[in-house]
């Protein structure tokens, strides 16, 4: 809960995904889907 004011979110969980360099790629409230992590890091 300390990150959710840096973050801006309310609700967990919050799955957050950064780029390299620490830019917020794309987020999800709840539950996530695995194969968007994957996409994501190929």
């Amino acid at each position: 809960m300390e990150l959710a004011p840096v973050y801006d979110f309310d609700f967990t969980p919050t799955f957050i995904f950064f780029d390299a360099e620490g830019n917020e790629v794309w987020r999800t409230i709840g539950e996530f889907d695995p194969q968007k992590v994957r996409d994501s890091i190929q």
